[in-house]
């Protein structure tokens, strides 16, 4: 059974810090991200069932908005989740000892691509072959 490729020419930890403080930053923007959008969802549904409420057809411009805002959170927060799950996988790359391996190769991805996206999974060459 071939052995595993393990990177011994990068510092781990500074990876996992930079790791730990995007999911920090990803977890608090969600968070502020949903407070907001239940806010408004709120104040919303308070002005339609407001006892002055009319029938104004501006109301149908009103309810586009509401609908469109939903739809923009929804889709920010599953490029955020999706953005998290690949933070913590790399996460999980370092505990089991293949981080910083292209995925397809085993090669290394180089230390600048892995700084500027610590949660590369491939090199920019094995990406752009892949059309990714």
């Amino acid at each position: 059974m071939p052995e595993t490729k393990r990177r011994t020419d990068i510092n781990f930890e500074e990876f996992r810090k930079m790791l730990l403080a995007e999911r920090d930053r990803l977890q608090g923007v969600t968070q502020r991200e949903r407070s907001g959008a239940i806010e408004e969802m709120e104040d919303v549904t308070d002005n339609e069932l407001a006892p002055q409420y009319s029938f104004d057809p501006a109301d149908d411009a009103d309810a586009a908005a509401a609908t469109y805002d939903v739809e923009r959170y929804q889709a920010f927060e599953a490029n955020e989740r999706q953005l998290l799950e690949q933070v913590n996988a790399a996460l999980a790359r370092i505990d089991d000892g293949t981080y910083g391996l292209d995925e397809v190769t085993g090669e290394p991805i180089p230390v600048a691509r892995l700084r500027a996206i610590p949660w590369a999974t491939m090199t920019v060459e094995t990406a752009n072959e892949r059309n990714l």
